[in-house]
């Protein structure tokens, strides 16, 4: 008799593992029915601190290259009258000083 109940209770354990089983399969036949969702992307937030730090970062550079640029033009402008000077003096030619005149 001691193996017809052990044969019994392994047919309970057997049924109970099926039915386990069987639970198992149907949940994952719903969830795989759900599809996955994407995650929605996260858009970075930019820091607006580092964005400032850029743009303060190229106005800086900006100035610098005007700065140079306008000391390049002063300095062609210096060399342009220097060259003007030079050429109204060779335009003009040195005439003696006039004889005086006889007071009468």
């Amino acid at each position: 008799m001691e193996f017809f109940d052990a044969t019994v209770k392994l047919d309970e354990i057997a049924a109970m593992i099926v039915k386990v089983l069987g639970s198992v399969v149907m949940v994952s036949l719903v969830l795989s029915a759900c599809g996955t969702v994407s995650p929605t992307p996260v858009k970075q937030k930019n820091d607006p601190v580092v964005e400032l730090s850029g743009k303060v970062q190229t106005l800086q550079r900006q100035l610098r290259e005007r700065d140079k640029r306008i000391a390049e033009l002063e300095s062609q402008l210096e060399a342009l009258k220097l060259i003007d000077q030079d050429s109204e003096r060779q335009k003009k030619p040195l005439q003696p000083p006039a004889p005086p005149t006889p007071i009468q």
